[in-house]
């Protein structure tokens, strides 16, 4: 149970607050952002700084010491997960994309550092002893995405791992294919979306998708060590397994199941800033290192569906489906008065362009009430939040946001400010521009 007060609200406000007094820029992190212990597991797009998340959660837990569980309804890679679990505290996490719950599951543990060394040497020699060229995978496009000598090498991999009997040793093994599959595929690693390299750079490029996934998995292997050392001689592991609880849901937050009656102390999270197309297209990122790992071992659920296409994932998201009505922009206008004046800052732009804004704040909207529902009455939360610029104009996602979330009872404590040093975003194009800042928003449920 939170205990909520005027003078806990002065005291968590100044706390935060005062860590940017002697250096403006506290916030950013700047050069030191390192991603060490589960972090470093793969590349995922706009990371959230593990060190921010780890301030934010130490000066929460010294204001409400009571504090028990965590919860991130847009989970992404899992630094909210890692970083609580680094406090010794419960985690619940949900996430639309299953490469995000594959990535939580995996950091989730268990932490049999020694055992899975000896399982990495196995894999890596029924790897280079396997002489099959079978190709293990198909699908639409598979051709344009990989040369043949890769898919070769990639399904010797696929091979080994499928041959492993444990599940998170699988994981494990999977996350790393993850990570080989993206750098060695035909898709340019400068964007997140997928782009085909020029023809003459697929031909030349110099690749072996084997060796590269022996330099990821052992330096997985290294960063899982670590992190299991760390927990260990904090008393945060018992043979192996970690002490406290950690529920993960392959989901759609604006279908958040509440009937369960399970109940969250804080909120630490980062939604998309916009719909995927115009900022950060996840699903596409995800979908060929998705191809290659076997579902069932990353959800119970079917997952078919969302590899159906390029696009399937990012139109699950939020402001993914662009069907809008009267109904939909009023209800938002009655909620935000920031919405309306961006209404009419935008309505002599082409109508997709305020479409794409009105269909993503709809589904956000949509999330609100069911994350407030799985937090505790006075619970915390804190939501990280960039304004990008659609057709030159800066769209004001924190203040929107916030009225949204005052529209149902919330109250802001504080709102934190950070420059962004190195945090990886959409690149540029002719709808959103990268933006180079975020604000942290902290705000507390009403009892």
């Amino acid at each position: 149970m939170i205990t909520a007060s005027d003078k806990l609200n002065r005291e968590l406000k100044e706390r935060l607050e005062r860590l940017a007094v002697c250096d403006r820029d506290y916030w950013s992190f700047k050069g030191n952002s390192r991603r060490e212990h589960g972090h470093g597991f793969f590349q995922y797009p706009a990371m959230m700084v593990p060190q921010m998340a780890r301030a934010i959660l130490a000066e929460v837990c010294a204001v409400h010491p009571e504090t028990k569980w965590v919860f991130d309804p847009f989970a992404g890679s899992g630094t909210i997960l890692t970083e609580s679990m680094l406090m010794g505290l419960s985690f619940a996490g949900c996430d639309i994309n299953p490469l995000a719950i594959l990535l939580c599951r995996t950091k989730a543990g268990p932490f049999f550092h020694k055992a899975l060394a000896d399982k990495v040497h196995s894999l890596l020699d029924r790897i280079k002893t396997d002489m099959d060229s079978q190709i293990e995978i198909d699908f639409a496009g598979r051709d344009k995405w990989f040369r043949n000598d890769v898919q070769i090498a990639l399904s010797k991999i696929r091979r080994a791992i499928k041959y492993e009997t444990t599940i998170w040793a699988r994981r494990f093994f999977w996350i790393a294919l993850a990570e080989t599959v993206r750098v060695t595929s035909n898709s340019r690693t400068s964007t997140f979306k997928l782009h085909t390299r020029p023809s003459f750079e697929i031909a030349t490029r110099s690749l072996d998708p084997i060796e590269q996934f022996q330099r990821v998995v052992e330096r997985n292997l290294e960063h899982l060590k670590t992190q299991s050392e760390y927990l260990n001689s904090n008393g945060y592991l018992n043979r192996g397994h970690y002490t406290k609880n950690i529920e993960l849901s392959l989901g759609d937050t604006r279908k958040l199941e509440s009937s369960d009656g399970k109940r969250f102390d804080i909120v630490i999270t980062s939604p998309p800033y916009g719909d995927n197309v115009t900022t950060v297209p996840y699903g596409q990122y995800s979908y060929l290192p998705l191809q290659w790992i076997d579902p069932s071992d990353i959800d119970s659920n079917d997952i078919t569906e969302y590899l159906r296409s390029t696009h399937e994932i990012d139109y699950r998201s939020l402001g993914g489906s662009q069907r809008i009505s009267e109904d939909d922009t009023s209800f938002l206008s009655e909620r935000s008065q920031s919405f309306c004046r961006l209404l009419k800052q935008l309505s002599a732009e082409p109508p997709d362009r305020l479409k794409k804004v009105t269909a993503f704040f709809r589904d956000l909207n949509r999330c609100i009430v069911p994350i407030l529902e799985k937090l505790r009455a006075g619970g915390l939360m804190f939501w990280t939040l960039g304004n990008r610029r659609v057709a030159g104009k800066s769209i004001p996602l924190d203040a929107i946001l916030t009225e949204m979330l005052e529209h149902e009872g919330a109250v802001l404590l504080t709102r934190l400010k950070r420059r962004i040093p190195s945090k990886r975003m959409a690149i540029r194009n002719n709808i959103a521009e990268t933006m180079r800042a975020e604000t942290i928003l902290v705000m507390r449920k009403a009892m």
